[in-house]
């Protein structure tokens, strides 16, 4: 048995697949369920595959999609393997993304450092302190 072709778990696999995003890192990416939790819920094998709940996989979908997000604005690929940036540059573009939708005044400070989190993944570059 595999996948359903329109499963919320197929539409993760072939995001994570075309985004050459590893399972593991996806998991620590989203911090939605465990990596085991993952793996199961992305199994072709009858034995092993378990649907996520629906919670969950919306959870799954949205950081998908702004994975996808981050990916579109950069020239070049994402190493996936940076959970850490990662994790930092898409906290920081959904503060900005909540801000935007309340209509409240852009604050340069969130802009300025949301566009520095978003540059040190870009350049695979470490913080600077």
């Amino acid at each position: 048995m595999s996948l359903a072709t329109y499963s919320s778990e197929m539409k993760l696999k072939t995001g994570l697949r075309d985004l050459r995003c590893a399972e593991y890192n996806f998991a620590k990416i989203a911090g939605v369920v465990s990596k085991s939790r993952l793996a199961q819920g992305l199994s072709d094998d009858p034995l092993v595959h378990k649907e996520f709940e629906p919670h969950d996989a919306e959870a799954l979908l949205n950081v998908l999609t702004e994975m996808q997000e981050l990916q579109n604005s950069i020239d070049v690929p994402i190493d996936w393997s940076r959970v850490d940036k990662i994790a930092v540059a898409l906290t920081m573009r959904r503060i900005v993304k909540i801000e935007s939708e309340l209509n409240l005044e852009p604050n340069q400070h969130l802009r300025s450092a949301t566009e520095i989190a978003v540059e040190q993944v870009n350049s695979g570059q470490d913080f600077q302190e």
